[in-house]
C-alpha cells in the first residue's frame, strides 16, 4: 500500500515517539499523519487528548468474511488505542467498539477523554457508514457504542468526524443534498443531546469531497482537507473567516458563507433528543 503523507489533521504539539525500531511505533508512526492511500482514500491523523497521554486511531486488515467459505478476504478497520509513557507511544490495544467483521475508523476523542466518536458500519446504520458515539470511562473502558441518529446520519456515508472546543462536531457526509461528493457538515453536541446537521457551505464545500476541517482561531484561519486538486488530488486548503463585533456570541464566520457561522453559535438552533441519549 503506497502512502504519501499530505497533511497532520488533528496532531497538536510534539510527538515524541521512541527512536527503536519496533512494530508498535511503525505502527503510531503511520497513524501519527493524515496520508492518502490508494485503498483508503484519505487517511486521517490519530486523534490526541489534551494532556499528550492517550491516542486512537484506526487501521485496516483483510479478514475473512462473516458468510461465504471460500469468498475472498474483506479490508475491516478496527480502532485502536495507545499510550504515552515516557515519551513512548506504547500499550496499543484494539477497542471492542462494533460487532466482529464489521469496521470501524476515523476515531476522534474530545480533550478530555470522556467521549470517542467514530464511523461504522455496523448492523443498525441508516445506511452505510454512520457516525457513533462511546463514552470513555476514567480507567479507559469503553461503553456501549451509540449510533447519533437521523439528525447526523443518512442512508449514505457519514465519515472523518472531528470534535473542536469539545461540542462541535464536524464530519463529512454524502447523504444530503449539497454541492457535491462529500461535504462537511457540522452540529452541536452537548451531554446527550445534539443540533440538527448544518452544511457549511460554498466557502468551504465544492463539488468534490471534502473530507475535513481544523479551525485556527488565533489565525483566523481554517484548514480543509479536500480532493479538489488537479486529477482529484487530495490536499490541504486555507480560507479566511472572521469573529464577530458582537462578544457575547461565538461567531466565527467563513467569509462569504452561513453555514460555519450558524454551525458555531449554538443558538441558532434547537437541541433535540436523539438516539445516543443515555437510558433511564
Amino acid at each position: 500500500m503506497t502512502r504519501s503523507t499530505i497533511f497532520s489533521l488533528l496532531v497538536s504539539g510534539m510527538l515524541l515517539v521512541s527512536q527503536n525500531s519496533t512494530a508498535q511505533s511503525d505502527q503510531i508512526n503511520e497513524a501519527m499523519e493524515g496520508s492518502v492511500s490508494t485503498i483508503d482514500g484519505y487517511v486521517p491523523s490519530m486523534s490526541i487528548t489534551k494532556d499528550g497521554k492517550t491516542a486512537y486511531f484506526s487501521k485496516g486488515t483483510y479478514e475473512k468474511p462473516l458468510y461465504g467459505v471460500f469468498s475472498k478476504k474483506e479490508l475491516v478497520y478496527h480502532i485502536y488505542r495507545a499510550e504515552n509513557i515516557n515519551g513512548e507511544w506504547t500499550n496499543i490495544t484494539q477497542l471492542e467498539v462494533c460487532p466482529k467483521h464489521y469496521s470501524a475508523k476515523h476515531p476522534t476523542v474530545t480533550g478530555d477523554g470522556t467521549r470517542l466518536f467514530f464511523a461504522s458500519n455496523m448492523k443498525g446504520t441508516f445506511g452505510k457508514y454512520d457516525i457513533y458515539v462511546a463514552d470513555i470511562a476514567a480507567d479507559g473502558t469503553v461503553g456501549v457504542s451509540k449510533n447519533l441518529g437521523p439528525k447526523v446520519n443518512t442512508k449514505e456515508d457519514e465519515l472523518y468526524p472531528s470534535i473542536y472546543n469539545e461540542t462541535l462536531l464536524f464530519f463529512a457526509s454524502e447523504g444530503r443534498d449539497g454541492f457535491g461528493g462529500l461535504d462537511l457538515y457540522a452540529s452541536q453536541v452537548v451531554k446527550n443531546t445534539l443540533t440538527t446537521s448544518v452544511n457549511l457551505g460554498a466557502h468551504i464545500n465544492t463539488n468534490s469531497d471534502e473530507y475535513a476541517i481544523q479551525l485556527s482561531p488565533e489565525k483566523k484561519m481554517g484548514f480543509v482537507v479536500s480532493n479538489r486538486g488537479f486529477n482529484n488530488t487530495v490536499s490541504q486548503y486555507t480560507v479566511a473567516y472572521g469573529r464577530s463585533s458582537n462578544r457575547d456570541q461565538y461567531n466565527d464566520v467563513a467569509d462569504g458563507g452561513t453555514g460555519l457561522q450558524t454551525a458555531m453559535n449554538g443558538n441558532a438552533y434547537d437541541y433535540v433528543d436523539t438516539s445516543f441519549q443515555d437510558e433511564e
